[in-house]
């Protein structure tokens, strides 16, 4: 079962990965976390909402996605244990976002207000570098990503994705890999024939 200070303790992992080394100020942010869980196909965060929190996955899997006048979704990205994530243009502009984050599984996350988050960073040098690494972190990511979309093919997406994420194969359903990598079920199919034949 996950504990508050389980999942507190799953937090100074991932904010040593950007910092390095335990410290103290790490402790200014938990008496502002909440401990939440959501079931599957339940959100964390609904498009046209002003983001609050970021949250931290401490168990589970989320995605975060985009829906289109006409009912089509498209994924993304997604995140597991040690991601965190939020509406991050939504937080920063205070203006409502235009994506949704739903619990694929069972979710167990730490929520942390943006709010706390953004005082801490005006605060506390530490928090103000875990932030910035943070931000460089994400900002690579979607450049590879984008990058990825105009240069790439659909098959060497789907080869990047499964050394990206081995682990998320078994934890995603075909559809929901096809519209992250953009492409339809049929053409994920050929694509898994031709790969793993």
């Amino acid at each position: 079962m996950m504990t508050f200070d389980n999942a507190v303790t799953l937090l100074c992992t991932t904010l040593r990965e950007y910092w390095g080394e335990n410290n103290t100020d790490f402790d200014l942010i938990f008496p502002h976390c909440n401990l939440v869980e959501f079931q599957p196909k339940t959100y964390l965060h609904d498009a046209d909402a002003v983001a609050t929190d970021i949250f931290f996955i401490c168990k589970g899997l989320v995605r975060i996605f985009y829906i289109t006048e006409d009912g089509k979704e498209y994924n993304k990205t997604f995140g597991e244990e040690g991601a965190m994530l939020g509406a991050i243009q939504s937080a920063v502009k205070a203006e409502p976002s235009r994506y949704h984050i739903q619990a694929l599984e069972p979710v167990i996350a730490l929520s942390i207000p943006i709010e706390q988050l953004n005082r801490l960073y005006a605060e506390s040098l530490v928090w103000a570098n875990i932030g910035r690494k943070a931000m460089e972190s994400l900002a690579v990511r979607k450049e590879k990503r984008e990058a990825q979309f105009l240069l790439d093919s659909a098959e060497s997406r789907y080869r990047q994705f499964l050394e990206d994420s081995p682990q998320l194969i078994a934890r995603l359903p075909l559809y929901h890999i096809a519209s992250y990598l953009g492409i339809t079920d049929v053409a994920l199919s050929r694509l898994r024939r031709k790969i793993h034949s």
